[in-house]
This record gives structure tokens, C-alpha cells and sequence, in this order.
């Protein structure tokens, strides 16, 4: 009897099983391109926005801030405070231009501490905008 009265006031206060992470629907991550232009605008203050045709070797070791389509790949170690800005699908780097390649740029940060640098390789297609400091 007492574990009928039990069973029957969890079942009416609404107990349920909880949704396991693959039960759960997948949360997408739309972000206003509002932000993107917003933090953009922010990082790139007095920069010059340059294609990525005209960019040179000239362009090594000058700030810059790059807005790839696609995200940072997060490969150990990360990065340094600063360097990757994240919004959704859409990847803010500021950084200095480490080397010009035929298809893509590498782009390189200090290690505030330590002085070794992070390397970022960023492939040409997913390139959306550079703004290069003068």
C-alpha cells in the first residue's frame, strides 16, 4: 500500500525521465551579422581593407584581421587572449601576417608569457575580408 501512494504522487507531480545529450535536439547557433560587422569594425579601427591579391610579402609582420567563413580549427595549443574571436560559423582573427602563400595566408600571435608564437594557417577560400594596420 505505502508503495502504491508512493508510485502514484511521483507519477502525478510530474517525475519524468530526464533527455539524454543524443535525445536532445541539436542547438544551432545563428548569430546577427550585425555582431560580425560590429566586432569587425572594432578590431579593424584604422586598418586598411586589402584583397587578398594584393596582399605581399611586404605584408609580413604588419597587424591585420582577417573574417574567414569557417571556424578556427582549435588545434593544441589555443590561441593566444585575442587572436580568434568566434561568432557562429563566422571566424575574427587579429593577429600579424606571419607568410603569404598561393593559397592562403599564415597569420601568428605572441604568447604574452612564454614568447613562443601560435601559427594559423587560413585557407584563400574561406577568406572573407582583410584589414591590414599601416
Amino acid at each position: 500500500m505505502f508503495a502504491a501512494v508512493i508510485s502514484s504522487i511521483l507519477l502525478l507531480s510530474g517525475c519524468q525521465r530526464k533527455e539524454t545529450e543524443t535525445e536532445a535536439p541539436p542547438q544551432t547557433q545563428a548569430v546577427n551579422t550585425a555582431e560580425v560587422t560590429a566586432m569587425q569594425n572594432a578590431l579593424a579601427k584604422g586598418m586598411t581593407p586589402l584583397a587578398f591579391t594584393a596582399l605581399t610579402t611586404a605584408h609580413v609582420g604588419r597587424r591585420c584581421v582577417i573574417v574567414s567563413s569557417q571556424p578556427d580549427s582549435g588545434d593544441p595549443p589555443p590561441p593566444p587572449l585575442g587572436m580568434v574571436h568566434r561568432l557562429g560559423p563566422t571566424t575574427i582573427y587579429a593577429a600579424e601576417i606571419h607568410e603569404v602563400l598561393p593559397g592562403g595566408v599564415k597569420i601568428r600571435a605572441t604568447y604574452p608569457t612564454s614568447g613562443n608564437m601560435k601559427i594559423i594557417e587560413i585557407p584563400r577560400a574561406d577568406i572573407q575580408s582583410i584589414h591590414i594596420a599601416p
